[in-house]
């Protein structure tokens, strides 16, 4: 993920699947991918809005919140970004 182009890409096709309903994974499955395909590989200056949108839709698809270590992603936005 090089450029905000293709991170809004992958966001808008991530984003259409949970509107109508076609995941086939779990949503903690889907959600972790989704950290790891996009956020893990964004630039710095872009990883606070990979981490809104992806809060967004964890927040959609119930799974915010989740205390299991594994799940959350690699490297934390800055503070000012992190969603309380």
């Amino acid at each position: 993920m090089d450029t905000l182009a293709d991170i809004r890409a992958v966001l808008a096709l991530a984003h259409e699947r949970i509107e109508r309903g076609a995941l086939r994974e779990d949503p903690r499955v889907f959600m972790d991918q989704l950290w790891r395909q996009v956020y893990d590989a964004a630039p710095d200056d872009l990883q606070p809005y990979v981490w809104s949108r992806l809060a967004d839709f964890a927040a959609q698809l119930g799974t915010q919140g989740d205390p299991e270590p594994a799940r959350r992603p690699l490297r934390a936005p800055p503070e000012v970004h992190a969603r309380r």
